[in-house]
C-alpha cells in the first residue's frame, strides 16, 4: 500500500462525509444519545452496498488534505461499508485520489459503523481519526489524542471537548496534528 509506513504515525480517515461527498450533499442524522451497546442490524442500508456509493465525488479539499497528510503520516482509511463495497471502493479511489490506500471495510452489518471504528483504531494504533459522525467521534475522543470533526449540521451539538477539532476542510488539522505527532505541518514554509 502507497501510504503504509512502520516508520510514521497513524492517522485514520472515515470515508463517507470526510473523503467522499454523501448522496446530494445531504448527510442525515444527528446520532445523539446512541447507545455504544447497540448490536448491527442488516438493514436496507447494509442491502444496498453494491449499488448506493455510484456517482459520488470527493469531498471540497480532500484529496490535497489526504495527500498532504500522507507525505508524514501512515493514513488509512476506515469505513463502514461493508466488504462487498471493496472493489466499488478501491476504483473511487483509483479514479479520483489516483491510488488506493490502505482500506479496512466492516466485515459484518453485527459490528455497529461506530463500534467497528473504534476496534480498528484501536488496532492500528491511530493518534488521530477524521470523522463526520457525531457518536463515532465523541467515543473516539476517549481512547486517542485528537479526533477531527469534519463540519456539518448534524453534528455541531458536539462542543466542548478539548480533543474534538472541528474542520471544514482535512488540511486545517495540519498545525494540530503535527502537534501531535511530533512531526513538522504540511505544506509550510521551512524557516
Amino acid at each position: 500500500m502507497l501510504f503504509v509506513s512502520a516508520n510514521r504515525p497513524v492517522v485514520t480517515f472515515d470515508l463517507d462525509g470526510v473523503l467522499c461527498r454523501p448522496p446530494f450533499g445531504i448527510n442525515p442524522g444527528r446520532n445523539q444519545g446512541k447507545s455504544r451497546e447497540t448490536a448491527g442490524t442488516k438493514g436496507l442500508l447494509w442491502r444496498t452496498e453494491r449499488v448506493r456509493y455510484l456517482g459520488r465525488r470527493p469531498m471540497s479539499g480532500a484529496r490535497d488534505g489526504f495527500f498532504q497528510f500522507a507525505r508524514l503520516y501512515d493514513c488509512q482509511v476506515l469505513s463502514a461499508r461493508s466488504e462487498e463495497a471493496r472493489p466499488l471502493t478501491e476504483r473511487w479511489f483509483a479514479r479520483w485520489f489516483g491510488v488506493v490506500p490502505a482500506i479496512s471495510l466492516r466485515p459484518s452489518w453485527e459490528e455497529t459503523s461506530a463500534a467497528f471504528k473504534v476496534r480498528r483504531v484501536r488496532e492500528l494504533g491511530s493518534v488521530a481519526h477524521f470523522e463526520d459522525d457525531p457518536h463515532t467521534a465523541l467515543w473516539l475522543a476517549e481512547l486517542i489524542p485528537a479526533v477531527f470533526l469534519v463540519d456539518w449540521a448534524r453534528n455541531r451539538w458536539v462542543e466542548g471537548r478539548p480533543n474534538i477539532h472541528r474542520v471544514r476542510q482535512l488540511a486545517e488539522a495540519g498545525p494540530t496534528l503535527a502537534r501531535l505527532a511530533g512531526g513538522v505541518v504540511p505544506g509550510a514554509a521551512p524557516h
